[in-house]
């Protein structure tokens, strides 16, 4: 639905357009008065084309006296001479008249008439090729007129929506919540494969039958209102089609509850299905209903909530709070607020024109269009990024489509309004200069003024002189070791392990050991024959006896170097197994310290670059700034991390292989690059492994340099181009 644009203006420089038409409105409109907060207004409805336009009491009184008998301008000066209090201006009836010109809900006398027929045809031709281009991502091509469907229906939808229905619904929605905090577990598991390959098809049949249903509860309520629903076609949103109802006369009831409920329908008729499809879902083995039903609750419940109730998009939730906010026309009006902003306080022109008319409003509308117009472009900007995942050259022809919309167009308009606008007259230089002024303010400090450029590299901190301890025998804890962070002399214990086995075996081996040479003996004065078998036997024991004997000293784990101790979990608290070959900790001398980063390919503009300085934090240390020695870069692709920290599968930010379960082994090569940690007192804070971030200072370079290899770092990582 359109509104005008009332102006302060009483006489216009475009008066002469409109002075002479002899016109009035057709007969096929119809007016309703409807009430919003304290302000009344008049609904005009076109039948035939079901255009809506709202204006007010004023302005209807003009248009009613229209004739084509008589031209505007006498009937302007009729209405003044009728009524001394009528206010509307000739910058207001030029506005208005213009806006019903395209609505097409004027007709003329024979000779305007044909003469502006075609005007208005290529008028409208043009806007709906350019909201074509606009909405590119929803294009609606109607199918059929289900008004006779639902009339027939009327008598089921009266049922539908009286307290039979009213109760049904309550106990739906009744066990579905019990339904959904009896599984909400199993529920939130299963969304990690919504988007498998394999799903997809379910996903989107699950998806069109979710809408199909949102779109009959807004047709029916609309007719249980009275209201008629003459379209119902297909919408490609983001070229996928879904079903879609004009019920715009819902727009024209003058009580606000059933414009609300009209509008909440298709939410509400949404969730009673997700809540069957929940119950189904809960009550069924794995299969393809169970999947089916699966994905109607997700599209159900989800995207209703992520979209159709968002009021930053111009679904459901918007005309709710239209409605809400007593504001008709929030959309355009908040844009055409921002517009007079710039032009009232950017250009300095006093004679722009305010789409508020309150303080209310005037503080509502520019916050409510700068956040639906940031909202759009981001998500604008993932749907591109989404289709350009998959098909690359349909997400380039999307993204050039938006810059055009966002950038080019935009350029072109303006320009053509700086010099061709009659509202600029006499004031067209200043205006110009006045925009020169503010597009050096934003350029200049962009491309001419160096900023700060860093490089932030992750990485590990690691001692030059450092001893990995594993347990050389399999035990459990007796004496656990010293706290992380100690100073340890070497020879020093630092854990001490105890395997009883290990025991029992040294005891019954030594038993046997000494039974053979009990038989020795008396082989040496009875028997010579086995004196030979009989030392072999005891030589193998006594090997076997010094290999266990071994085991159990390798139990009391000693420090073979000076250092600082840091310990692993596998060996903290007392009684805990630990297998043999289990890293126990590491010792590392404080002397030497280096950091070993990783550079992703995309940051390869480091080499054309001189490091002016270098700096590195560690990790849990933010307050702690450590300096280092000129980094050295090998430039030589790598492709194993030095610390699985660093990896996506140990927490950090580097993707990895999925074939290596180490998690060591990077998505793609690296650069590594290598600095000596300056001697520092808090040397003993530092400990082998941590994670660590450097700072590279670049010699400095404008913001549009920066931005523009930000943008295309982020083509690299996420296209490979």
């Amino acid at each position: 639905m359109t509104a005008i644009d009332l102006s302060q203006q009483t006489f216009s420089n475009a008066w002469y357009r409109v002075a002479d038409l002899r016109c009035a409105l057709r007969p096929s409109v119809i007016a309703r008065r409807q009430t919003f907060g304290q302000e009344i207004w008049i609904v005009l409805k076109e039948k035939l084309s079901a255009e809506w336009f709202r204006v007010s009491p004023e302005a209807y009184q003009f248009l009613a006296t229209l004739n084509v008998d008589r031209t505007v301008s006498e009937t302007w000066n009729l209405t003044l001479e009728r009524d001394h209090d009528f206010t509307l201006s000739q910058e207001e009836v030029v506005q208005l008249l213009g806006q019903l010109h395209l609505s097409n809900m004027l007709i003329y006398d024979q000779f305007s008439n044909s003469d502006s027929f075609f005007e208005r045809f290529s008028t409208k031709a043009k806007r709906q090729k350019r909201a074509l281009l606009v909405g590119f991502l929803s294009i609606k091509i109607p199918l059929f007129d289900p008004n006779r469907a639902l009339d027939a229906s009327l008598p089921l939808i009266k049922v539908m929506f009286g307290p039979v229905g009213l109760m049904l619904y309550l106990l739906l929605a009744t066990a579905g919540a019990i339904t959904f905090m009896q599984n909400a577990e199993a529920l939130f598991a299963s969304t990690e494969g919504i988007l498998a390959p394999g799903n997809l098809f379910l996903l989107y049949i699950g998806f069109a039958f979710a809408k199909t249903i949102h779109e009959i509860g807004h047709a029916s309520l609309c007719k249980f209102h009275g209201g008629e629903v003459h379209i119902l076609g297909i919408m490609l949103l983001i070229f996928t089609p879904v079903p879609y109802v004009d019920a715009s006369a819902s727009w024209g009831f003058r009580s606000r509850g059933e414009r609300l409920s009209v509008a909440a329908a298709g939410v509400l008729f949404e969730l009673a299905v997700a809540a069957m499809a929940l119950i189904v879902w809960a009550h069924t083995a794995p299969g393809t209903l169970n999947s089916l039903a699966y994905n109607v609750v997700f599209t159900a419940s989800v995207s209703t909530l992520l979209f159709n109730l968002n009021p930053l998009l111009r679904f459901d939730g918007y005309h709710i709070l239209v409605d809400l906010l007593d504001m008709p026309n929030l959309f355009a009006n908040s844009r055409m607020q921002l517009k007079y902003l710039c032009k009232r306080y950017l250009l300095f022109l006093r004679s722009a024109t305010p789409a508020a008319h309150n303080r209310r409003e005037a503080v509502i509308l520019p916050i409510y269009g700068a956040l639906s117009l940031g909202y759009w472009l981001v998500l604008m900007i993932g749907i591109i990024t989404f289709v350009a995942n998959q098909y690359l050259d349909l997400g380039v022809l999307m993204a050039l489509i938006l810059v055009t919309m966002l950038f080019v167009l935009p350029t072109f308009k303006f320009a053509r309004w700086l010099a061709t606008d009659r509202a600029l007259r006499g004031i067209r230089l200043r205006t110009n200069a006045i925009t020169l002024i503010w597009l050096g303010a934003i350029l200049v400090p962009l491309t001419l003024v160096p900023l700060n450029q860093t490089v932030r590299v992750n990485g590990v901190v690691e001692a030059q002189q450092a001893r990995s301890i594993f347990a050389e025998a399999r035990g459990q804890v007796r004496v656990p070791s010293p706290e992380n962070g100690s100073w340890i002399s070497s020879g020093q214990i630092l854990i001490e392990l105890e395997n009883p086995e290990l025991d029992f075996q040294i005891r019954s081996n030594e038993a046997r050991k000494r039974q053979l040479e009990s038989q020795l003996s008396q082989s040496i004065a009875q028997n010579h024959a086995n004196i030979s078998p009989l030392r072999e036997q005891i030589a193998a024991l006594e090997i076997y006896l010094d290999s266990l004997r071994n085991q159990k000293s390798a139990l009391r784990v000693t420090a073979p170097i000076d250092g600082f101790w840091t310990a692993t979990e596998a060996a903290a608290h007392p009684g805990q197994s630990v297998a043999r070959g289990t890293n126990l900790g590491i010792l590392t001398r404080p002397d030497d310290w280096r950091f070993i980063g990783v550079l992703p390919q995309v940051s390869s503009f480091v080499f054309n670059n001189v490091i002016k300085r270098a700096s590195l934090k560690i990790g849990g240390q933010a307050t702690q700034t450590l300096a280092v020695a000129a980094p050295t870069i090998i430039p030589f692709e790598n492709g194993a991390l030095p610390s699985r920290a660093l990896g996506m599968a140990g927490g950090g930010n580097i993707a990895v292989a999925s074939s290596d379960p180490q998690g060591l082994t990077a998505a793609e090569p690296f650069f590594r690059i290598e600095a000596n940690v300056a001697q520092t007192d808090n040397a003993a804070q530092m400990m082998h492994g941590a994670l660590a971030v450097m700072r590279l200072e670049l010699p400095k370079a404008p913001a549009t340099t920066q931005i523009g290899r930000k943008i295309q770092q982020f083509f690299q990582r996420r296209f490979r181009l």
